[in-house]
């Protein structure tokens, strides 16, 4: 008997079939056997996760679909696990600004574009966005109290209006006595929004008289003063 021959015989007695474990399919007791992990064939995208699901089960787990998601603990689920958003809320996202130096003069009673504007794309539906703004501001009239008014506008929706019941935002109390009457004064505004968006949104400022007579007038950057507008999204 040659020694080949004993080899096989060996090999042919000591294993007599290939059978597929857990996680393993295939097998067989003669010719070219095959075996295959299914866990890698659970697999169908990048990113994919395999998750066990119970005692020697395993599910595949996809990819989240929205970018910035992050891999949760839920027992609800199947796999006991799930893509959300990040949790924790009052986390600075972003952070955006816009300054703005072009004097614009108002003498209506009707709200006009201040120049300052910013625009911002929220990453989550459910963020806030805190807009502040520091606005250089001039009121003149010749009698009578000055008083200028302004509101934050979100594309074309008011969101905070100063004037609130037709009230001042910004006034010079004091009357003139044969002279005229200006003040010159930088303003902060701070308002948190709840625009529920994901699309790119547009703020700006919006001012006017609340009277017009006696050569009235309201100016945003004035002699170039600068004005600035910051808006930072917020992860609710």
């Amino acid at each position: 008997m040659t020694k080949a021959r004993t080899l096989a015989d060996n090999f042919a007695a000591d294993i007599n079939g290939i059978t597929a474990g857990t996680g393993i399919t295939g097998g067989g007791t003669s010719g070219t056997v095959t075996v295959t992990n299914s866990m890698a064939t659970a697999i169908d995208a990048k990113g994919d996760l395999v998750v066990g699901t119970g005692a020697d089960t395993f599910s595949r787990l996809a990819v989240a679909s929205t970018a910035g998601y992050l891999l949760s603990v839920d027992s609800a689920e199947s796999t006991g696990l799930k893509w959300a958003a990040p949790a924790g809320g009052g986390k600075v996202l972003q952070v955006v600004s816009a300054t703005y130096s072009t004097g614009t003069t108002i003498t209506t009673s009707t709200y006009t574009d201040t120049g300052l504007t910013a625009s911002i794309t929220p990453t989550l539906a459910s963020s806030k966005i805190l807009v502040m703004i520091m606005h250089n501001i001039s009121v003149y009239r010749t009698s009578n109290p000055a008083t200028a008014q302004l509101q934050i506008v979100r594309g074309s929706t008011s969101i905070w209006d100063g004037a609130g019941s037709g009230g001042a935002m910004f006034r010079i109390f004091a009357t003139p006595t044969g002279g005229e009457l200006e003040m010159t004064a930088n303003q902060t505004f701070i308002y948190v929004d709840s625009p529920s968006s994901t699309s790119s949104l547009t703020y700006k400022t919006q001012g006017k008289l609340q009277y017009t007579g006696d050569s009235g007038q309201v100016a945003f950057q004035p002699s170039g003063r600068p004005s600035q507008i910051i808006l930072m999204e917020i992860g609710a």
